[in-house]
């Protein structure tokens, strides 16, 4: 009787949180669905007539930009993905040895994070200005290049560069996490490992990594959910350009609904995308759990 109380008590508690949740995300879902599902052309008449899946179809099958914004879309958030944990991963790795200004270097790590990001847009445009940027004055004086770059402006430099800069905005919350992971493993193991004579490479694949695997499955899957639906970033550097060398599908979604009007086109093609990250959350959770029982057979 006390436990249902008790269970009483706790899912009263959860109602606040619950009703918040369903106002800020279920029903704007649910009205995505349904503006998915009529005209919604601001340019022509009769906004809510019924079209069905005719959005659906004119992505999937009719217009080929849906393939290729979500093929770029996945280079995206590969490339930045797996940047953002080798950076993050080595300067863990670093700083949790003990080394002179460690504290000092911690905070500095986690700089980029606390950016806005239209500062951090801001920022790295000017850095990548063609005449006048950071960037190009200094390989220019070092003999690298004789003539600017078109970093934003090159349609093959520019999805490289908004890619260095998501690097340089994930970063710092994957360096806190794997530092902590790197803090939890037993240094007993990593000093019979050197008494043993293993090496480097051999004492981070089979003392360390082991201990740091589920945290870094998890990281990158919650990393690359984040930057599947990323937008700020990508839109201030190059507004999906150039000739829509980095025209993602959040871009293409902002651009077919202010731009092009077409509200329940852009609302069909922002679903689609909801679907890919729903199967990115079945992974994550999946894993999860799968790592969280390994754990538990282990410590039984």
């Amino acid at each position: 009787m006390f436990l249902q109380r008790r269970a009483r008590f706790a899912y009263f508690l959860v109602l606040p949180s619950l009703a918040v949740i369903t106002l800020l995300d279920i029903l704007p879902i649910i009205e995505s669905v349904v503006v998915s599902l009529q005209n919604q052309n601001m340019g022509r008449s009769n906004p809510e007539a019924f079209v069905g899946f005719a959005h659906y179809s004119r992505a999937l099958f009719e217009e080929p930009t849906f393939w290729t914004s979500l093929w770029k879309t996945v280079i995206w958030t590969a490339f930045s993905v797996a940047g953002a944990y080798l950076v993050a991963l080595g300067l863990a790795l670093l700083l949790n040895m003990d080394i002179w200004g460690r504290t000092l270097f911690r905070a500095l790590f986690l700089v980029p994070w606390v950016i806005p990001d239209v500062a951090t847009a801001l920022l790295w445009k000017w850095l990548y200005g063609d005449e006048f940027g950071v960037i190009n004055f200094l390989l220019t004086k070092v003999g690298i290049i004789n003539k600017p770059v078109l970093w934003l402006s090159d349609p093959l430099m520019a999805m490289p560069a908004v890619v260095l800069v998501q690097i340089w905005k994930l970063y710092p919350v994957m360096f806190v996490v794997l530092l902590a992971a790197l803090q939890n493993v037993p240094k007993e193991l990593t000093e019979s490992a050197v008494i043993d004579g293993a090496g480097v490479m051999q004492r981070f694949r089979f003392v360390t990594f082991p201990f740091i695997k589920a945290t870094s499955i998890i990281l990158t899957l919650l990393a690359s959910i984040w930057t599947f639906q990323a937008f700020d970033i990508v839109y201030l550097l190059t507004g999906g350009g150039p000739a829509g060398a980095t025209k993602i599908l959040p871009t293409l979604v902002y651009d077919k609904a202010f731009w092009g009007l077409e509200m329940g086109y852009a609302s069909a093609i922002s679903l689609l995308m909801l679907l890919c990250l729903l199967v990115i959350s079945v992974a994550y959770l999946t894993i999860y759990r799968t790592q969280g029982l390994q754990a538990d057979e282990a410590r039984a």
